[in-house]
């Protein structure tokens, strides 16, 4: 009875040891295909994100405004000398200096006694010589019928014709000394030529003034409208020749740049201005080639011989790519942009860099019509990784749904892209 009674229990022990590790293995097999689905399921989502993001354009040419930029001076519209035309004492100045007059207005008055006395004796001399004449004219009357009964010679009558046309002589030459007094007496009177700003008062009150090389009183400034003379060198201008007969370059009809002027503060004038001469010949001394753009001035916001940045608009550059200057990087070899191909990797390529325009920079060679420029995320990639691209806006990406870029145009990867004009010198690029 014991016998069989230890084997039920030795067969019972080895049944529940056999069940335990059934459950065991169970459980650990469980859970490593627990493990091993949610390895799987990682798998894709490690793989997405080791893809790199990045910002993109797609390049197309267009025409991109060219502006020339040099430095100015602004000089008034005309320039007028006030002098005095007679000898005498000044007696007053009726303006106050650096204010505007108008044309006519007085400005210095000279003591006119002296003039006017001069008038006075010329108007008795001319009296005094019609006088002389009205006696010919009464002498020959009373000859003519003593002449007609030969009761006089032909001598007496000639005689008093004579007389009578020396006294219409004299008379001239009164009434013409009469003038001359008169016009002496009006240039006691010192008006202003023409409406501007006066300068400096250059005689005082009770200065003795003359008519000589000493006659200069002070100076009138007309600046609305007002000139700004600038020169560009004979490089520029030959530079600038060759690109437009090369097509590279188109300018205005008949040279009619528009003129944009910065002040010395920073700030751009409010008026535009029009390029209106053009010196044909290089000055000799200096080697450059003198221009002039005329400006309204209606708040006399600009004053003779102020320093000015000026800047030509107009020209354009037909076909060009441009590119945001922090797409462009630099090696030992070169400039080179990164470009995603159509599977949506980067390519490395070589260009060759122009002028800046605004934020961006154009590229001379190295583009095609509809290639899909890097521009943030540069420091993530290299050449042949595979990339995530999103469209570039100047300021944020947006994401796109797949690999391969939209078409973004070029000019609207800033807002001023457009607009910017191209200056000369382009800094060097970001090197990577």
């Amino acid at each position: 009875m014991k016998a069989t009674e230890q084997k039920l229990y030795t067969v019972f022990n080895r049944l529940f040891l056999f069940i335990f590790f059934i459950i065991i293995i169970l459980t650990v097999t469980g859970c490593g295909k627990k493990d091993e689905s949610k390895v799987q399921a990682a798998k894709p989502a490690q793989t997405a994100k080791m893809i790199p993001e990045v910002s993109v354009i797609t390049v197309a040419p267009e025409s991109v405004p060219v502006t020339l930029e040099t430095t100015g001076k602004t000089e008034s519209y005309r320039e007028v000398e006030v002098r005095a035309q007679v000898t005498g004492t000044l007696l007053k100045r009726t303006y106050v200096e650096g204010n505007v007059v108008k044309k006519g207005d007085l400005l210095f008055q000279i003591d006119p006694t002296p003039f006017q006395t001069a008038v006075d004796q010329a108007k008795a001399m001319v009296t005094q010589r019609q006088a002389s004449v009205n006696k010919a004219d009464r002498d020959i009357e009373r000859l003519k019928p003593l002449l007609a009964e030969k009761a006089v010679a032909q001598k007496e009558y000639d005689d008093a014709v004579s007389s009578k046309e020396e006294a219409m002589a004299a008379l001239e030459s009164a009434n013409a000394s009469l003038q001359q007094a008169e016009i002496n007496l009006n240039y006691t009177r010192i008006t202003a030529p023409i409406s501007g700003i006066t300068g400096k008062t250059l005689k005082q009150e009770g200065s003795l003034v003359s008519a000589g090389s000493d006659s200069l009183l002070t100076k009138i400034y007309q600046i609305d409208p007002i000139y700004v003379n600038y020169s560009t060198s004979d490089t520029e201008y030959l530079t600038m020749k060759r690109a437009m007969d090369e097509k590279a370059i188109i300018v205005p009809d008949q040279d009619v740049f528009n003129v944009e002027l910065t002040l010395s503060d920073g700030s751009i004038y409010s008026k535009m201005g029009k390029l209106n001469y053009r010196d044909s010949l290089v000055d000799s001394q200096t080697g450059t080639m003198q221009s002039r753009a005329e400006f309204a001035n209606p708040d006399s916001t600009l004053v003779p011989n102020q320093f000015v940045r000026v800047a030509m608009k107009g020209a354009v550059r037909p076909n060009t790519f441009i590119v945001p200057q922090r797409s462009v990087l630099q090696n030992q070899t070169g400039h080179y942009l990164y470009i995603v191909n159509g599977e949506g990797k980067i390519e490395q390529r070589s260009v060759e860099t122009g002028d800046w325009v605004g934020d961006n920079w154009i590229i001379k060679s190295g583009l095609s019509k509809g290639d899909i420029v890097v521009v943030d995320g540069t420091i993530k990639i290299q050449p042949g990784v595979q990339v995530k691209t999103v469209l570039y806006t100047g300021t944020t990406a947006a994401t796109s749904a797949n690999p391969a870029a939209s078409a973004v145009p070029a000019t609207s990867t800033t807002p001023a892209a457009s607009s910017a004009p191209a200056t000369s010198g382009a800094p060097a690029a970001s090197k990577q």
